[in-house]
């Protein structure tokens, strides 16, 4: 959480940055309840975090800040740090095993999932005019745990994983003043894993560093043996986001 005070501090100091000619400094954040659906395994047969562990939701919350610039060697920069958490609780209907320990069917089982993400985004723009078309790399730093407890035993897992993403992005200003359409994605595939998030999205920016933007975001996390867990999970949904931008 500390990365994300960070940059929340950063973010609120933005109005009052001085910008340097040719520099634009954007910024913004959201949170919201996400559907959440897949499943996680661990040396065992699949969960279903639905069905089995009674989630239906998670807490997301997003956060970012970025430096656009005139200099044409040095790429543009944006970081992102993305918070999803949750909890639940449910009497499991069929015994299963995670990471060793055995849950009996007709039991309480509750689970904690948090998940925190921090992006650099490095990218260039080839196109920059009514239409602006984004080209880079995205470095994820991922920090997670994911915790059962029950009556008959519990364990945890951790996951402290770092990963380059191929990132594209694309945003158009439509004839009515302020407002623009826009979409974006970032994606990797390696050794039997893959992660991907995408993103598209309506906005409105005021004259006065204020604006509304008006979404839908979901990410993909398949984890193919990443420090003992596989998962197979979906999370997204539509989002109302607040920017500030000089």
């Amino acid at each position: 959480m500390k990365r994300a005070g960070l940059l929340v501090t950063a973010l609120l100091a933005t109005p009052l940055a001085h910008a340097a000619p040719g520099v634009a400094i954007y910024g913004g954040g959201y949170t919201w309840d996400t559907e959440l659906e897949g499943n996680v395994a661990s040396g065992g047969a699949n969960i279903d975090v639905q069905d089995d562990l009674g989630f239906n939701e998670a807490d997301q919350s997003v956060l970012y800040l970025g430096v656009e610039h005139a200099v044409p060697v040095i790429p543009n920069v944006r970081l992102r740090y993305i918070d999803l958490s949750d909890s639940a609780s449910n009497i499991i209907s069929r015994s299963f095993t995670f990471n060793g320990q055995n849950f009996v069917a007709n039991t309480r089982v509750a689970t904690d999932f948090d998940l925190e993400m921090l992006d650099g985004t490095f990218y260039y723009s080839p196109i920059d005019n009514a239409l602006k078309v984004d080209l880079g790399l995205t470095v994820r730093q991922m920090d997670g745990d994911l915790r059962l407890n029950s009556l008959v035993g519990k364990t945890s897992l951790s996951i402290d994983e770092t990963l380059p993403m191929l990132h594209a992005g694309a945003r158009a200003q439509l004839p009515i003043p302020g407002v623009y359409v826009g979409a974006e994605v970032n994606a990797i595939s390696y050794d039997g894993s893959k992660m991907n998030d995408y993103n598209a999205r309506v906005g409105w920016r005021s004259d006065y560093l204020l604006g509304l933007e008006l979404g839908y975001s979901r990410m993909n996390i398949e984890l193919d043996d990443v420090n003992n867990l596989d998962t197979d999970l979906e999370v997204g949904g539509p989002y109302f986001a607040i920017s500030l931008g000089i």
